[in-house]
Parts: C-alpha cells; structure tokens; sequence
C-alpha cells in the first residue's frame, strides 16, 4: 500500500477530527504535501458543509419526485389525530436531527445523480476503503428515508381514499385528488426501485410492488367513483393488511 493508500483511508476521520494525535499529525503532514490528498479531502469535508446545511437542499412547493426530500424532518413521524384513532396503531417518532440529516443526505445524492459525469481524462484512482464505507452510509441512509417516504405517502393516500366522503352528484364519491396522488406515486414508485435493492430496505420491495398495482388500479378511477367502487377498494386493502403491513416496515426501516 503507497503512502497516499494509507492517507486515503483515514481522511474521513481526519475531516471528522476522529483519529488520535499522532495520526493527525501525521496526515496532516502528508497533505502539506500532497495536491492529490489534499483535493480528496476538500471534498469530503465540503460534503459535510452540504450535509450541515439545513437551507441548500429546500425543495419547491410542486411535489415532484425530483425534489423527493420536502421537509422530511416535519414529517419526520407526525401523523394526525385522525389517522392514530382509525388505525389504532402506534407510529415511531424520528429524532429531528437524524431526520433532517437524511434529508440533506437523500437531496445531496440525487443531486449528484443529476449532474453530468465530468470528462476523463485518465482512469480515475479507487476510492479509499474508509471513504467508500463513508458514501455507503449515505446511500444507505438514502434508501431508507426514500423508501419510508414512500410508504408515509402511500399510507396517507390509502386512508384518505378510505374516509371519502359523498361530494359528487347522484351520491357518488369525489376522489379526484386521490387519483392524482396515485400517478405521482406511481412516478415515485418507478424511481425508486433502483433504492430496493439496497439490503436495508429490500424487504420492503414486495409491499411497494403491491402497492404500485394498487396504485395503478386507483389513477385509471373516474373522478368520481360510486359507493361500491370504493367499498371494493376499502376491502382489499384490508384484505391485504397494507396499512398494518405499511406501518411495520416504516417501524423497521426508519
């Protein structure tokens, strides 16, 4: 292993003033020295600036899947009243600062999904060891707070279709705004399957591809939709336990 190899691996903890005196030193030392270490490390402690950040990542009022990250941290376990009492289930709490950091994480990583690759000049050199385990973390914390999004939205939507009430003519059920959020979820959903795949939240891929069909199903409704259309879709969704199933893996993923 070359000198920089051996720096490389403790620049993480050198950036998050985590390793021993002398191995501070030390690196410290090298980079004094050395342009190459120096620009990796740059650039892992501007990623913790962007992670810090509470204000870089604010998304648009639009609801789109590109600006996923909308205020994760108000959501960040807050359910109505409404909803407690019809599930009669206990939903978890996330601390707001763990909640608002996996904010800033997933809006950095999208963000970068969306720039373009620079040019290459030469093959580009291995990431660290230390330094890939640290951007595995936050894929990993990605994953799992897009994929909990997910779900929260489809649990919203799920009891909302459930509590419709009669606002159409001939007493029919207006569930316009229903079918809306289906197709939005339904552009979420696509977009999220790359995220399933990460061992942490894999489990929850059988669930949202249930709720995709369901999904599908819902934004081919009319707008408004009679009593036993929607007392059909109220009994397969308790049929298939989705709330209770919904609420479990939010509990474990989050």
């Amino acid at each position: 292993m070359s000198s920089c190899d051996a720096i490389k691996e403790m620049l993480v903890l050198y950036v998050e003033e985590a390793l021993e005196p002398e191995e501070k030193r030390r690196v410290g030392e090298h980079l004094a020295g050395c342009a190459a270490c120096s620009e990796e490390a740059a650039q892992i402690g501007k990623i913790r600036e962007w992670l810090a950040d509470p204000e870089l990542f604010e998304p648009a009022q639009d609801m789109t899947w590109q600006l996923l990250p909308e205020k994760l941290a108000d959501r960040a376990g807050l359910v109505s009243d409404r909803k407690r009492s019809w599930l009669g289930l206990s939903f978890p709490k996330w601390a707001l600062s763990a909640a608002a950091l996996v904010l800033l994480a997933a809006g950095l990583i999208w963000t970068l999904r969306l720039l373009p690759p620079p040019p290459s000049r030469a093959t580009p050199a291995p990431v660290a060891t230390g330094n890939r385990a640290f951007l595995d973390r936050i894929s990993t914390l990605y994953a799992r707070a897009a994929t909990a999004q997910y779900l929260s939205e489809c649990q919203d939507l799920l009891i909302d279709l459930i509590s419709a009430e009669k606002s159409c003519a001939a007493d029919r059920y207006d569930v316009s705004l229903e079918v809306t959020r289906a197709r939005q979820l339904l552009q979420q959903k696509r977009m999220l399957d790359p995220e399933l795949r990460d061992p942490d939240v894999a489990r929850a891929k059988g669930l949202c591809d249930e709720l995709e069909h369901f999904l599908f199903n819902l934004s081919t409704s009319q707008e408004c939709e009679s009593q036993d259309a929607i007392q059909s879709m109220g009994r397969f969704i308790e049929k298939k336990q989705l709330l209770l199933r919904i609420n479990l893996l939010q509990s474990g993923i989050s």
